[in-house]
């Protein structure tokens, strides 16, 4: 016999029947939407089923409410988690936008933007056409030399795209310790 599936109605929970090749009857409540199936063996009647979700419906009532509360509360966490990525990108921001107006006037370029992203491979980029920079957020975690060096190491593209003798000529011009600031972050992960 082939499986069939329906629905049924207990105290006004629907309840979705799949009847199947199988020796007893299962209960399983969805954990995301609270969702209530039925497993039972093709020969059982409808009124047994009923009866034996019927039993249930207090358990059954009692963990939908567990699992649309659980839901609610992993709403509201990604809803902050949300709220503190934008504070901190509007922090991490404030920060590189007093590095660039520090650095423009000795490095003798503009950036012409600046973007705050979360970044699984760099600590920053460059669009050497627009000037436009990208900050990694994981950088407002770092001490605030890295922050500074990676600032200087994009607005140093500005002058050489490549990382070439002329740009690492620049890097030490501009900022001397730049092999140590590397290595640090070399060491670290980006994530």
């Amino acid at each position: 016999m082939r499986e069939r599936t329906y629905e049924i109605k207990i105290e006004g929970v629907p309840i979705i029947v799949t009847k199947k090749r199988m020796k007893n009857m299962y209960l399983r409540i969805s954990k995301e939407d609270g969702t209530v199936r039925i497993s039972a063996p093709h020969q059982m009647s409808d009124a047994r089923i009923a009866a034996f979700a019927r039993e249930r419906i207090e358990w059954i009532r009692k963990y939908q409410q567990k699992y649309k509360e659980a839901g609610e509360r992993r709403s509201e966490k990604r809803e902050l988690d949300a709220a503190e990525i934008a504070r901190r990108k509007k922090q991490l921001k404030r920060e590189v936008e007093r590095l660039v107006a520090k650095w423009e006037p000795v490095m003798r370029v503009k950036v012409s933007g600046i973007t705050i992203r979360q970044m699984k491979t760099r600590w920053g980029s460059c669009n050497v056409q627009t000037h436009h920079i990208n900050i990694n957020l994981a950088l407002l975690s770092k001490p605030p030399e890295c922050l500074e060096y990676v600032v200087v190491h994009e607005m140093t593209h500005i002058l050489e795209a490549s990382h070439n003798q002329r740009f690492w000529g620049f890097m030490t011009k501009f900022y001397p310790d730049w092999k140590r600031v590397r290595k640090y972050l070399s060491d670290e992960t980006v994530d």
